[in-house]
């Protein structure tokens, strides 16, 4: 899946953390070709998709809305409360992500594009990793994180707390990423940060 000449960089990390911050400077400041894989999953939820018709298979017709479309919240509030129901709607959805995201890295490679970044906090669970030449974990405190999810989400601090807890813990990224950027500071220091990552 690799292509020549040019390099994947998957950028991961738990909610909170700023990935979408630093996908926005990887693209403003170094052109990088940007590959966001949780716009994608939304995409496997458009009404009429083969994905769509079998979420509602799985899980009833209780995760739609008024107009038919599935209700994000509903769906994600039955996710939460179960283990089995959550491995079951990442069999229908990781494979759908896995085939988009390999399709625009090929049209990346098709433009010249000689950077491409793909953003996923379960990178590694939908086995994206292995489409990337190197993985960098973003992280911040879990305060901050919380923080954030309260000011930008509208999250009440037990779900930011109850989203954060479900991922995998910094350990597991640290071990399998081979950089590290802390974004517990300001712009100008994920900057630096991301400039030294892009040198090395």
């Amino acid at each position: 899946m690799k292509q020549s000449n040019m390099k994947v960089i998957g950028i991961t990390g738990g909610i909170g953390s700023g990935k979408s911050t630093v996908m926005d400077m990887l693209c403003r400041k170094y052109g990088a070709g940007i590959i966001n894989s949780d716009e994608i999953g939304h995409l496997s939820m458009e009404k009429g998709t083969k994905t769509y018709m079998r979420m509602i298979e799985e899980f009833g017709k209780e995760i739609l809305d008024k107009d038919g479309y599935i209700d994000r919240v509903a769906l994600s509030g039955i996710l939460l409360e179960s283990e089995e129901k959550l491995k079951i709607q990442n069999s229908i959805v990781h494979p759908f992500v896995m085939d988009i995201i390999k399709q625009r890295i090929k049209n990346f490679y098709k433009e010249g594009k000689s950077f491409v970044a793909v953003e996923s906090a379960i990178l590694f669970e939908t086995g994206c990793d292995k489409l990337c030449d190197e993985v960098w974990f973003v992280t911040a405190d879990a305060d901050i994180r919380i923080n954030r999810l309260i000011a930008e989400r509208g999250y009440t601090y037990e779900k930011a707390e109850a989203f954060i807890k479900k991922q995998k813990p910094d350990d597991f990224f640290m071990s399998n990423c081979s950089k590290v950027i802390y974004n517990n500071a300001d712009i100008e220091n994920l900057s630096k940060q991301l400039a030294k990552c892009i040198e090395d």
